[in-house]
């Protein structure tokens, strides 16, 4: 059995380089998160470098782009809360749109068309919240309605165009606000649509009733594309 060769120098000397390279590989590293923890980065360079890298396929965006139309009840709801104006607009959600309730009574003044004190708080707050779908593809559908009780004044000769009347100013409300007129409509009903009986069998008005049906119904809907 012939013996057993004993290393050579030569094949010492030959992995010695590993443990040099390994100690400037390192400090090489440190040095680097030194300098990059006391910078401050470049938000556009990184968002080219992100985007560089999801070109490659080296990893994917986990983001979840939410249709702003999809949380604008549970929107409204909690900035109406909050403001203690949720007792005088009701917020309620359909197939195609999202509805806000105004009581007449507090927010116009009687048989006018013209806006109460309170009113203008009010409208300032649901018109912040609607400004965000200003340059989305949905419409704004203002709706008024009336009791049964006719009116016969100079400026409404009817209760088609107290209705007319109180619908165009909210919208002209919001179009001062900025919101495109194009995606603006104002609608008068009369009292062709009551959501509770204005008088009970016997022909008395009930005024609980005719209050209820005293409103403004605004309407957040998709447009049609």
């Amino acid at each position: 059995m012939l013996p057993k060769r004993p290393p050579r120098k030569e094949d010492e000397d030959t992995d010695a380089w590993l443990i040099t390279y390994a100690d400037m590989v390192t400090l090489l590293l440190c040095f680097f998160v030194i300098m990059f923890s006391m910078s401050t980065p470049n938000g556009e360079l990184m968002e080219k470098m992100a985007e560089s890298l999801r070109m490659e396929g080296f990893y994917q965006d986990e983001k979840v782009i939410t249709d702003p139309f999809e949380t604008l009840q549970k929107d409204l709801s909690l900035a109406l809360g909050a403001s203690g104006y949720d007792q005088f607009i009701a917020i309620s959600e359909q197939d195609d749109a999202v509805s806000m309730e105004l009581a007449s009574s507090s927010f116009f003044e009687r048989g006018s068309n013209k806006f109460s004190k309170q009113a203008l708080p009010m409208l300032q707050a649901l018109s912040k919240q609607l400004m965000a779908f200003a340059n989305k593809d949905v419409v704004i559908e203002v709706e008024g309605h009336t009791d049964d009780t006719p009116i016969a004044t100079e400026h409404f000769p009817s209760n088609w165009e107290l209705s007319s009347a109180r619908a165009s100013n909210v919208v002209r409300y919001f179009a001062a606000q900025g919101f495109p007129e194009n995606k603006l409509r104002a609608i008068g009903v009369s009292s062709t649509q009551p959501k509770a009986p204005n008088r009970d069998n016997t022909g008395n008005p009930i005024p609980a009733n005719q209050e209820i049906n005293r409103r403004v119904v605004i309407k957040l809907r998709k447009a049609d594309v």
